[in-house]
């Protein structure tokens, strides 16, 4: 037994003293970890230093059941092959320096991970390369390239779940997939806020292709920075071949390049619900700026009851392929119910522009939010067949404009009180969930987890009107307050 416990010392620490578990069924905390390997995982009492790489080996399991504080030195790296859980209610890892961030988590294929409750800050990034996957209530900000070089979270494969969680001002996108592999996501109730920070061409959501199973992008926010001119809102794109089908809806698309880009031959599913505006920060119409932007898609692709304002083009075919925006047809049925308003460049609007030699369907939708539209009135909102003899043809009648729903939950009026408040305040949750805290330009200035029933905030807040979202079980609520 003493030889078996030597041989296993000196595997395990070879090369920078790192450690690798034995794969034998091991469960590890982080405190008895620290014990197995007290050079490589240092406890200081309060917090936790990993001063070389970790590997979790297939059959072992990392147990993070301490509300603490994770310190990785730069450059190094936390593999999990086996399976990673959270109990913990506050977790923190970080690099503990914004210039130099931590290497990156891996988590290998076959690994099952529950990932929640934990701020993640200063790291290279997420490599998932398990479907087995599920990553709630957390906080995801300040990473850079490292690990991954394409976004904060990089999938591989399966049907990985992202919910409830924010991700802000990344170098990178906040997720993303290769060209060559399927991944059907579920990303749901997020709140992204300004990534792609590096000024990329790339979107902050940026998808490939999914395969059979729908990739589900279902109520998040995604915020741009007007500065960062570049990066798009949500991207699904199989620029490699291969299948697209998705689910879009709900969520809000604000201050982008552009909204939403959904790019293959066949593209299905639907695109529902959503608000987006004033993704025109570029102000280059031949580079971007669309609402939705619709490249070789398909009939099966509906797009209904979204509300597309302020963009500099509305609806764009850019190349080829259709939509259905609305029909009537049987058994093709859409009831439409698009919203437009103020979409346009060069001094004209821009509802809808179908640059391909396609078809659409477009009834029952409201061309002209605000108006009393005549077929002439909409008409010339338009860019179809009737323009250039070479293009599809847009059935836009008859046309129709409804009410939208929302996605906020209704919280208390005295759930964040005082009221005003000179930047303390307490606030009431109904559940477990995190909140991020902007000014009325849309500047964050806090973010954080916090817990069911009563907490604390303090921030540090000069005079003005401040918005606080909360993220809690699948729903989102926005309380105004003031500082004074």
């Amino acid at each position: 037994m003493k030889i078996f416990s030597f041989i296993f010392t000196l595997i395990s620490f070879v090369a920078n003293a790192q450690f690798t578990s034995p794969g034998t069924g091991v469960s590890y905390t982080l405190s008895s970890l620290s014990a197995a390997a007290p050079t490589v995982l240092v406890n200081n009492g309060t917090s936790y230093s990993m001063t070389a790489n970790i590997t979790i080996s297939a059959g072992d399991t990392l147990l993070m059941n301490e509300n603490t504080t994770l310190i990785i030195n730069p450059g190094i790296k936390l593999t999990l092959a086996g399976t990673y859980n959270t109990i913990a209610t506050n977790l923190l890892i970080t690099s503990g320096n914004p210039a130099s961030v931590f290497n990156g988590i891996q988590f290998d294929a076959g690994s099952n991970v529950q990932m929640k409750n934990t701020t993640l800050e200063y790291g290279g990034g997420i490599r998932v390369s398990t479907g087995n996957f599920l990553m709630d209530n957390c906080i995801v900000r300040n990473f850079k390239s490292g690990l991954v070089t394409a976004s904060a979270i990089s999938f591989s494969t399966g049907s990985p779940v992202v919910q409830n969680s924010q991700f802000l001002e990344n170098d990178l996108a906040a997720f993303s997939s290769g060209a060559n592999q399927t991944v059907s996501a579920i990303f749901s109730n997020n709140y992204l806020f300004q990534n792609s920070k590096t000024n990329g061409n790339r979107p902050q959501i940026n998808m490939g292709p999914t395969g059979t199973d729908s990739l589900k992008i279902v109520n998040n926010t995604v915020l741009g920075n007007p500065l960062n001119t570049n990066v798009g809102g949500i991207s699904v794109a199989a620029l490699a071949g291969g299948t697209v089908r998705v689910r879009i809806s709900g969520n809000t698309v604000q201050n982008n390049r552009y909204g939403i880009n959904i790019q293959a031959a066949g593209a299905a599913g639907i695109i529902k619900g959503n608000i987006i505006q004033n993704n025109n920060i570029q102000n280059n119409p031949a580079q971007g700026g669309s609402g939705i932007s619709l490249y070789a898609t398909s009939d099966q692709l509906y797009i209904t009851q979204n509300q597309i304002r302020g963009n500099l083009w509305g609806i764009t075919f850019p190349t080829s392929g259709t939509a259905n925006l609305g029909s009537d047809t049987p058994g093709n049925t859409n009831i439409g119910q698009n919203i437009f308003y103020n979409n346009g460049n060069g001094g004209n609007t821009y509802a809808l522009y179908n640059n391909s030699t396609s078809s659409v369907m477009a009834k029952f939708n409201c061309w002209r939010e605000n108006e009393q539209s005549t077929d002439a009135m909409v008409e010339a909102v338009i860019f179809h067949q009737v323009d250039d003899a070479a293009k599809g043809l847009v059935t836009f009648s008859p046309y129709n404009c409804s009410v939208m729903g929302t996605n906020e939950a209704i919280l208390p009026k005295n759930a964040l009180y005082p009221n005003p408040n000179n930047g303390k305040f307490f606030f009431e949750a109904p559940e477990n969930g995190n909140i991020a805290i902007s000014d009325m330009s849309g500047k964050l200035i806090h973010s954080q987890l916090i817990r069911k029933g009563k907490n604390e905030i303090l921030i540090s807040a000069i005079l003005g009107s401040y918005f606080l979202v909360y993220h809690f079980a699948g729903k989102k609520s926005t309380v105004k307050f003031l500082v004074k």
